[in-house]
This record gives C-alpha cells, structure tokens and sequence, in this order.
C-alpha cells in the first residue's frame, strides 16, 4: 500500500510539472516591451526618416509648391489673353514676418499660405528655418530663397539674400 502512494505521488509530480512548462506572464510582457523599445529606436533609421530629413523634405515641398503656384499665375494670366506675367509679391506680409496662422506666408500663390517654419526678410526674400530654432539666422545656418519678379522664379539664393 505505501509503494501505491509513493507512486500516485510521483506520477502526480509528473503532471504538475508538465503543467509549469513554458514561459511566465512576466516574462512574456518583458520580452513584448523590449521588443517594443527596439522597434521604436530602429524604425526612423530603418526608413530613413530623421528631423533633418523631415525638415529638408518639408522645405522642398513648399519651394516646389510655390514654383507650381507661380506657374498658374502665369498660365492664368496667358488664359486671359495678357502677357505672361508674374506676381509682384508672393504675399501681403510685411518684411521681417514670421509665418503664422494670422501670417500666412506665399498667400498669393498657394491657397492657404504656409504657416510655419518660414520668415519672409523682404518683398523678395524668404528665409526657411533650416535648424529648427524659431529664429531667422545667417545663411548656411538657414536656408535662403530670392524671388525674382521679372522671370518668375523662386530659387536658392546661395549667398543669402536681402
């Protein structure tokens, strides 16, 4: 009778420890959130995406738009049966605006402005905030941009502009 009860004890052992096999709630919700963590930090390398990047891509999506606005100004005016012909400003801002929601910068030739990031130094200069700071600064800090009335074109004044 007692070997009958030695062994329902061992067998009884043999169960519960097939039942413990495999890993702990704990040590499921540790794994998943340093899995998470390592997501977090390696996907803007693994897509390329950086605050610089983001910010040169926004910037040349404004240029770009400006130029295709400037474009349609033009188109609109040969459509009309005028000489071609392009705005005298890209906006009603003073010079020295910093663009804003009251201040839309490129009024003129985009529908709705641009409302951050830019500052417009005079009626045909235009600063785009490169580093991010909220402050015009000297060029290559900042990036520079010349609109030239006569041709129509808004380009990258390399040595800044006035």
């Amino acid at each position: 009778m007692y070997i009958m009860i030695v062994n329902r004890l061992i067998n009884k052992d043999k169960k519960v420890r097939r039942v413990e096999r495999g890993f702990t709630l704990i040590e499921l919700i540790l794994v998943v959130a340093i899995l998470g963590i390592l997501a977090v930090s390696a996907l803007p390398n693994m897509f390329g995406t950086t605050l610089t990047n983001a910010r040169s891509s926004s910037m040349n999506g404004v240029v770009g738009a400006v130029q295709a606005g400037i474009a349609m100004y033009a188109a609109t005016e040969a459509a009309g049966g005028n000489n071609i012909s392009y705005p005298a400003t890209l906006d009603s801002a003073a010079a020295g605006a910093t663009a804003s929601g009251s201040t839309p910068l490129f009024g003129t030739v985009l529908q709705n402005g641009v409302t951050s990031q830019w500052f417009k130094k005079s009626s045909t200069c235009y600063v785009y905030d490169t580093n991010g700071n909220g402050t015009m600064d000297s060029s290559p800090t900042d990036t520079y941009f010349l609109y030239t009335v006569a041709t129509g074109t808004f380009a990258l004044a390399s040595s800044g502009c006035t």
